[in-house]
């Protein structure tokens, strides 16, 4: 299994090489094929809105098998049609299958009432309650895996449930060269948004050209981690690299400050809004932009498939790097087999199956306004969404987020971001006291 994962990973990067130049910005490009498209967009006619205790809609009896699923409430609820159409897929599968029982119960992602606390405590004192199947932020599947709190997947998932899924994906959910969930959705992939009112020809794809257009503004979460992220894959970009030659985590000095010296750029001749300075989450720089201040935004793939509108002059477009647009540092969210029963462990392996396929993934995703890991699933949104082209061709560029926003790396970027936005200091002054903190 390690080895099909390692090729698949390289294969993938290969198509990236071939197509990167296709596509810059919405409208532009074409979406990834994948192997088998349908024939047509099926649709699915969603049961009511139903919390997740109601959702069971036959009784228990001695001869059902339950299986119990948790899900968090970001998953469950993302919207209202998304969780119309999730429980018509349950009810669905439980009339396909009616020896089970299937019981749904949201639980928290993080923190002491979260889902890998119980799954921790549980087990010795009431293993008789965990779950069998559960949705966890794939930035926990390590800690999962390390105290054993779910079971791998390696050669339970059909091959061509991972020949299409995003690279970002595959690497989200391997640990230790095993597959230990599968990736289901993944978030927060950075882009741009723009007013195609005040920006009437194409986003350049260097950032060198594109903090030159006249007449126009960039505005971004320079004090918050958002910019982080945006400093991380420019120094990325810039040939950063994140380990040293001793295999720990380190920063190197002339990447940064090149990453740094492209936002001074940008700032010293007013491309990037000074006001950019007093923002911290992508929610206060979209307030400046939907009001008109600016023509562009830094945004992510899920707030703007939560933003936008019928009607709404908004377009999304890569954001610009130093030869091509910039690869997307993305998160996600990952099933995993929880069930210390083996026998129940394949059953739930079963209903992961059912939910990832790309028809139920793709109509779930779309009315949750989250992204599908499989290249698939986007043949089950609408045929004449215009971001559809743009968005699965910049998930091919995709790479999994390295750190989690409370990291000391992201924390000292931040700050970094921030002094060079503020003109406090100088890229490479900013650099030299960032790779110092964090080398001390």
């Amino acid at each position: 299994m390690r080895s099909l994962i390692t090729l698949l990973v390289i294969l993938a990067g290969l198509v990236v090489l071939a197509g990167c130049s296709l596509w810059g910005q919405e409208g532009a490009g074409t979406a990834v094929t994948p192997t088998s498209p349908p024939a047509a967009t099926p649709t699915v006619t969603p049961g009511p809105l139903l919390t997740p205790d109601a959702a069971v809609a036959t009784p228990v009896t001695q001869t059902k098998t339950t299986l119990t699923v948790w899900l968090p409430p970001e998953i469950w609820a993302a919207s209202e049609s998304g969780q119309a159409t999730l429980n018509a897929h349950l009810n669905a599968y439980r009339a396909d299958h009616p020896e089970l029982d299937i019981r749904v119960e949201t639980k928290a992602a993080t923190g002491q009432g979260g889902i890998l606390s119980y799954l921790l405590t549980g087990r010795t004192i009431a293993p008789t309650i965990l779950p069998d199947l559960v949705a966890l932020p794939a930035d926990q599947l390590f800690s999962a895996t390390t105290d054993s709190l779910i079971f791998t997947l390696d050669d339970s998932i059909p091959a061509t449930y991972l020949e299409d899924l995003y690279p970002a994906g595959l690497k989200l959910a391997s640990v230790g060269g095993k597959l230990m969930g599968y990736p289901f959705v993944l978030t927060q992939a950075p882009q741009l948004a723009y007013d195609a009112t005040l920006v009437t020809t194409t986003v350049p794809l260097t950032w060198t050209q594109f903090i030159a257009m006249p007449n126009q503004h960039l505005v971004f979460p320079a004090a918050g981690t958002p910019g982080a992220t945006l400093l991380l894959q420019m120094y990325l970009d810039n040939g950063g690299q994140l380990v040293n030659e001793a295999g720990q985590v380190e920063l190197q000095i002339e990447p940064l400050a090149a990453a740094l010296q492209e936002l001074s750029d940008g700032r010293a001749n007013s491309f990037i809004l000074p006001q950019s300075s007093t923002m911290q989450t992508l929610e206060d720089s979209w307030q400046v932009f939907q009001a008109g201040q600016s023509s562009f935004v830094q945004t992510s793939a899920t707030q703007f498939l939560r933003q936008r509108q019928a009607g709404q002059p908004f377009r999304a477009a890569a954001i610009p790097g130093r030869e091509g647009p910039l690869a997307p540092l993305v998160n996600g969210w990952a099933w995993a087999i929880s069930s210390q029963d083996a026998a129940k462990r394949q059953l739930a392996t079963n209903l992961l199956i059912f939910l990832i396929d790309n028809e139920n993934l793709g109509e779930w995703s779309y009315r949750s306004n989250f992204l599908p890991a499989r290249q698939g699933a986007f043949f089950y949104w609408p045929t004449d969404d215009t971001y559809v082209p743009f968005i699965s061709e910049h998930l091919l560029l995709a790479d999994a987020h390295p750190f989690p926003a409370s990291n000391q790396i992201m924390v000292t970027l931040a700050d970094a971001v921030f002094d060079v936005v503020t003109l406090s200091k100088s890229p490479r002054l900013a650099a030299e006291e960032a790779i110092a903190s964090l080398n001390p």
